[in-house]
């Protein structure tokens, strides 16, 4: 069976769909919960519409705090923080919540109050979901008359998941505030204290620093520049925070001893200004509870009264260890592609995660045009290497992995690199 026929049987078997489940896995909610027969979403509209499954082949990355399952609250001017794990949006900076001063507690109507929740699509080829939260109504927070909207999107033969985060000012005055995606992932496995198999990886800018440490001291689970432009966390079970003007618009955690990776992407802004010293992206680890908090930041905007403003974010799953040294819309980067050389042929080698059932084509780029050398059959369920010699037509100058869906259709490039000049065989040369 060709390469095509198996692409296209794969992508049969990933229809997306949605069901409201009322008691999904015990938990005690209600879930709206999005397949497609690669990842699983599980959203909980009654505790602030958070999501609480994002699964690659029952692979859960998202924390669920045991001690809070099926529990829901009443929020009041004296509301404590209720942690039942997941992922939420609050408002950024968290230094300007309290109208008296103060970061803390977060404001209960958008941290835990019941949103509304609709299906809006749920075709073969996508699903999606609409959230609605309830505006801030208490004076104690500076944020009141804030609220959010989610549009959480799944498609098929993929584990893209788009989330479109909407912040809408129904108050009287200017807000200006940041959107500020809080996930809490996995810090070890059940029954387990193996913390340090937990990491989050994210790119860095060529001159400045790496990182800044917001919370607790510096120590061994901030990791400077593990690769060329690359910082990360291993997370140690101690409790700090550390943020970065990362420009570069993704960030990656990683299960390391079952080699499972979740990866957020998202627009990077340049010249605007971000909270907490311009930080883009930020990552808390719990000395606590289990957890690691995977957080990315929007530019601060200022919203009149019935303004809005949505930042998007995608997410991705696929089965990779790190280093990640790259992430984009095909994939992410474990091992760079490497070229060498030698006489009239190259050898070819790298190492990646892809986010789509397909193929990934190698094709050679020169003064003479395109030539694919070969194409290999992908999924996001199966780390994707490459290895091989291939013989380049005349005049390539640069080699590309490009990836295409299961059915056909083209997602983006995965890799490249340009191709040294190669040299001669000895034979040849000694016939000069």
């Amino acid at each position: 069976m060709s390469w095509v026929l198996i692409s296209v049987a794969m992508w049969s078997g990933t229809r997306a769909e949605v069901e409201v489940v009322r008691d999904y896995k015990g938990w005690g909610w209600t879930s709206y919960v999005m397949s497609n027969g690669l990842v699983r979403l599980a959203v909980v509209p009654e505790i602030g519409g958070r999501v609480m499954e994002y699964s690659l082949e029952g692979h859960n990355f998202i924390y669920i705090n045991p001690q809070e399952l099926g529990k829901t609250y009443v929020p009041s001017e004296d509301s404590p923080w209720h942690n039942f794990g997941g992922y939420k949006v609050w408002p950024a900076p968290q230094g300007e919540w309290l109208a008296g001063g103060g970061g803390w507690p977060p404001p209960p109507n958008l941290d835990f109050g019941r949103y509304s929740c609709e299906i809006s699509v749920n075709s073969h080829d996508s699903s999606v979901v609409l959230l609605e939260g309830p505006p801030e109504t208490f004076g104690r927070w500076k944020c009141r008359g804030l609220k959010f909207k989610r549009r959480i999107a799944i498609y098929r033969g993929s584990t893209r998941v788009r989330v479109e985060q909407a912040m809408e000012n129904c108050g009287r005055e200017v807000a200006r505030w940041s959107v500020w995606d809080v996930t809490q992932v996995v810090g070890c496995h059940p029954g387990e204290e193996d913390y340090g198999s937990f990491w989050v990886y994210f790119p860095v800018r060529e001159e400045g620093r790496c990182y800044y440490v917001m919370m607790g001291e510096e120590g061994p689970q901030w990791k400077g520049r593990v690769a060329e432009g690359v910082s990360a966390v291993q997370y140690l079970h101690h409790g700090g925070k550390i943020g970065a003007d990362s420009d570069g618009g993704w960030i990656c955690y990683v299960d390391e001893r079952d080699g499972y990776a979740y990866v957020k992407t998202f627009e990077y802004f340049p010249g605007e200004t971000y909270p907490d010293s311009n930080a883009s992206v930020e990552v808390f680890t719990s000395s606590g509870l289990p957890y690691v908090e995977v957080e990315v930041l929007s530019p601060l905007v200022e919203l009149a009264p019935g303004g809005s403003y949505t930042f998007v974010e995608d997410w991705y799953a696929t089965r990779c260890r790190g280093p990640i040294l790259k992430a984009n819309r095909a994939g992410v980067v474990r091992r760079k592609l490497k070229v060498e050389a030698k006489g009239g042929a190259v050898g070819l080698e790298g190492e990646y995660g892809v986010f789509y059932i397909g193929r990934v084509e190698v094709t050679f780029e020169g003064t003479e045009g395109e030539s694919v050398g070969e194409s290999y059959e992908v999924s996001p369920l199966e780390t994707f290497v490459l290895k091989g010699r291939f013989s380049p037509p005349s005049g390539a100058e640069r080699v590309v992995l490009r990836l295409y869906d299961g059915m056909g259709k083209p997602v983006g490039i995965l890799d490249s690199c340009p191709i040294p000049p190669r040299r001669r065989s000895s034979s040849l040369q000694r016939g000069l």
